[in-house]
């Protein structure tokens, strides 16, 4: 037989046929596409018109959310009988504003910009934006202070508040107002003459965003009647000429311009591929090839992919053998059917015990049950790792990350296979540096986080809770033998006082160290004086006996001031401010006593004040001044970065570190100020240096919750032409504690700036592995808690090198402050640490001794300076 002849034509019947297919075919298809554009459009439309009832809907709740909430405040303000006696006749101006009150706290604090008390003929007090002003509320407020006076005391109820939006300021604003009344049993006066508090909250775009962010809104803001678009759905305010509107994210259109251009491309190639199809089919029914040589061909291809098939296999086994992760299948009842060469290194068990055996007995998860995973599998497309334990051939317990997906055959699924990654070290040193977040590197004892997460567990149920008496320890004499002795020997007095102080207390109890040699003790279930002072009787005796080092005793002794929580609160920063107000008296009797919190000791708030005022007046007057240390590539010879640090030349004190002022300007609003001056400042220095020296400087956490951080570095780079490639923001842990979602934006945009961000303080907050994986961080700054004993103590060592071969292993250039000693350089230097800072190589300097440092350095190289610097 001859197979290289064609076949004869097909007869014209069959070619007709064809023919009134391909027809069929084709207007069966366009059918089809013109139902799915239809369908598409009616589903769009569907979609913006849900988009738009939703938008609505969450702007009236916010709206709505924003008054219950003001008119709840205002209740606890008016339904009161202490501000009714302080308020309804005479206003009295000390207790309502100068005792904060009434004062500037509801606007710092609680952003309401207008504090007033009416009654039917004046305005008695007035507060606006914080200060205390002497003017008539209609001079701010659109609204008729009378018919808002008439719309409280016509009510039959004069406990409950009301609501209304007026312009305040030429800005519209939700005003609230209730009747100042008595919350005891005392017969309320006449209606028409109770006076009345009004709270202004005025609709802040930057309030308004904050809003709308608590309902998934986007740019929810005000605008005028008169501008906004036919369609665009509002919330009107009343009167104002205002109304509340949010963009619209129109999901039907995005989804049309999303789909539409890749349907019609889609189409098109479809429409090509169909009638290249009917051609090819109608020019192939005239013809059949079938000759022998097609056969031979065929053959050829058919051993050509045989052979492809083989060398694939073989490049499987050769990988699968070679890589660091082991690779298992299973059959649908779970039972092992391969295992790579890998196991066996990495288990210590021969893959033939396995073979055969249910991978439950193998691994286990205490999450969720490998089967029940497993199956899971086979409905999520994108399924997530799990992390599992299994025991080695030694007995010892190891982690392993599996991944797996199912074995499909003719749409069945007949097993799985996967790989498994053994994360043992990983989860080892993620252990390590959490606990070390919660417990002080030195002594072991918990520190202020575990501290502060202790007490507001305890103090959760207040009144149910059992009594908690907290103890606030300081050491006398320690500083001299600090300053006398080197650190070694402050070291051991603060793990001696550590052990002695877990000896004193009970199971029950907890052992804290704030930082320095600051302690504290709470004793749960005990808050009577006697037991108490039989207690610190036996704590200070403890504390006096004398501790060895080297030989030699050292004598300490120790201050303690005490507050009880059922006498001063169940408020854990209260506690500790009560019982450091009376630590400071304790010292101040004259140490190596102890006294309890009282009333009267808080005089010492009006110091705080005036250090306030002073801290207001070194602003305007010029008293703050920068001093600058260099940091170091690891061998200490090359400037890489300068910190700028802040100084206060005080009048009277001297100069100041800014541990003496910083938590104070933090606490008020003159971080804001502050943080904008060293940044403005510590940029015109830097642009005298060489241009291959990054700025590094500090922003505060109270500056991201106080004022647009962005806004300020942009205005400061553009006003003083530094380049932001040039500038390093150090930012710690505690912002992304206060405002998770709020502080990866402002990050992202800070980066669009073009300039750094480095982690400060590493390794002592709650989860700051999991900071560096979500936010933009180019570096991290280990703490110098950690440095301090890395020569000492081997823990400290093993955590420092974890967090160096993290930071390595993200890309991160990680930072060593606090070197002291040649040791710690020399240490760091074989550990692979990127860069150094800290007193060995340069203390801080001001301005101008850093200028000669720079030329010194350039003439005589940075060693010998830094050893004549490490000396001063």
């Amino acid at each position: 037989m001859d197979f290289s002849t064609h076949a004869a034509p097909l007869p014209s019947p069959q070619r007709n046929a064809t023919r009134r297919l391909a027809f069929a075919v084709g207007v069966l298809f366009i059918a089809g596409v013109i139902t799915a554009v239809g369908a598409l459009f009616s589903i769009a439309t569907r979609l913006d018109d849900d988009d738009v009832n939703d938008n609505l809907f969450y702007s009236t709740r916010a709206l709505e959310n924003r008054i219950l909430a003001s008119k709840n405040y205002i209740t606890s303000y008016a339904y009161w009988t202490t501000a009714y006696e302080h308020l309804s006749a005479q206003v009295d101006t000390n207790w309502a504003y100068v005792e904060q009150n009434l004062g500037k706290t509801l606007f710092t604090s609680d952003g309401y910009d207008g504090v007033f008390v009416l009654n039917r003929e004046q305005t008695k007090y007035a507060v606006v934006r914080g200060q205390l002003v002497e003017a008539n509320i209609s001079g701010f407020l659109k609204a008729s202070a009378t018919a808002l006076v008439d719309q409280v005391q016509l009510q039959s109820d004069l406990t409950k508040p009301v609501s209304t939006y007026s312009l305040f300021e030429d800005w519209p604003a939700l005003v609230t107002a209730a009747a100042i009344i008595p919350n005891d049993e005392r017969p309320t006066e006449e209606p028409r003459n109770t006076s009345v508090l009004v709270f202004v909250d005025k609709l802040t775009p930057a309030k308004l965003r904050k809003i709308g962010s608590g309902f998934g809104l986007n740019n929810l803001t005000l605008a005028p009647d008169e501008t906004i678009e036919a369609g665009q759905p509002r919330v009107p305010l009343d009167s104002t000429g205002y109304s509340l509107v949010a963009d619209l994210e129109r999901p039907g259109q995005q989804l049309l311009w999303s789909l539409l251009p890749t349907l019609g491309s889609i189409l098109l190639i479809l429409m090509l591929l169909t009638g290249y199809f009917f051609r090819h089919a109608l020019r192939s029914s005239q013809y059949v090839d079938n000759s022998f040589e097609a056969m031979q061909t065929s053959h050829r291809a058919m051993q050509a992919a045989n052979q492809a098939l083989e060398a694939s296999e073989e490049r499987f086994r050769a990988v699968a053998e070679a890589a660091s992760d082991w690779i298992w299948e299973i059959d649908r009842h779970l039972s092992l059917t391969y295992l790579s060469a890998r196991f066996s290194t990495v288990t210590g068990y021969p893959r033939e015990q396995w073979l055969g055996q249910d991978i439950m007995q193998l691994l286990s998860c205490d999450t969720t049950p490998l089967e029940l995973w497993l199956k899971k599998l086979n409905e999520e497309v994108n399924a997530s790792d799990l992390r599992c334990t299994y025991r080695d051939e030694t007995g010892q317990q190891r982690y392993c990350r599996l991944s797996a997906r199912p074995i499909v055959e003719s749409h069945s699924i007949v097993g799985y296979r996967g790989t498994a990654s053994d994360i043992t070290d990983e989860v080892a040193a993620h252990a390590q540096i959490q606990h070390l977040s919660m417990h002080d590197a030195l002594t072991g004892l918990p520190n202020r986080n575990k501290l502060a997460r202790y007490l507001e567990e305890a103090l959760q149920l207040k009144e149910h809770a059992a009594p908690l008496s907290l103890l606030m320890i300081d050491l006398d004499n320690f500083k001299p033998i600090n300053d006398s002795l080197g650190h070694p020997a402050g070291d051991a007095v603060l793990q001696e006082v550590a052990r002695r102080l877990r000896e004193c207390t009970r199971d029950h109890d907890i052992v804290a160290r704030l930082g320095g040699d600051e302690f504290v003790v709470v004793l749960s279930g005990m808050d009577s004086h006697q037991e108490i002072d039989r207690f610190c009787t036996r704590l200070i005796g403890s504390l006096h006996e004398p501790v060895m080092f080297e030989h030699h005793p050292l004598h300490i002794g120790a201050s303690i001031g005490i507050t009880l929580s059922r006498r001063h609160g169940f408020e854990a920063a209260e506690l500790i401010r009560c019982a450091d107000i009376a630590l400071y008296q304790a010292k101040s009797e004259g140490k190596n006593t102890w006294c309890y919190f009282e009333a009267h000791m808080s005089d010492q708030i009006q110091t705080r004040r005036q250090m306030e005022d002073d801290l207001r007046k070194a602003l305007k007057d010029n008293e703050l001044v920068l001093h600058y240390q260099p940091r170091y590539k690891v061998d200490g010879k090359e400037i890489v970065s300068v910190e700028a640090l802040v100084r206060w030349q005080h009048p009277t004190k001297g100069l100041l570190g800014p541990d003496l002022f910083i938590p104070l300007a933090e606490q008020t609003d003159l971080i804001v100020p502050l943080g904008r001056w060293v940044l403005r400042e510590a940029c015109q220095t830097a642009l005298t240096w060489p241009a291959e020296i990054l700025l590094s400087v500090n922003l505060s956490p109270a500056q991201f919750a106080l004022s647009d951080v962005v806004q300020d570095v942009r205005e400061v780079l553009v006003e003083t032409r530094f380049p932001g490639s040039r500038l390093e923001l150090e930012i710690t842990e505690n912002v992304m504690l206060n405002d998770t979602d709020g502080a990866l934006t402002t990050m992202n945009a800070l980066k669009e700036l073009g300039v750094r961000l480095n982690m400060d303080d590493f390794g002592t907050g709650y989860s700051s592995l999991g900071y560096l994986r979500a936010y933009p961080f180019d570096g991290i700054k280990i703490d110098k808690r950690f440095i301090a004993s890395i020569s000492t103590g081997s823990n400290d060592r093993a955590v420092v090198q974890a967090i160096i071969g993290l930071g390595k292993a993200m890309g991160l250039n990680v930072t060593a402050e606090g070197v002291e000693t040649e040791e710690q350089l020399a240490i760091l230097g074989k550990d692979q640490c990127n860069e150094v800072q800290g007193y060995f190589m340069s203390r801080p300097i001001d301005k101008m001794a850093f200028a000669r440092f720079l030329q010194t350095s350039k003439r005589s190289g940075a060693v010998n300076h830094r050893s004549n610097t490490a000396r001063s």
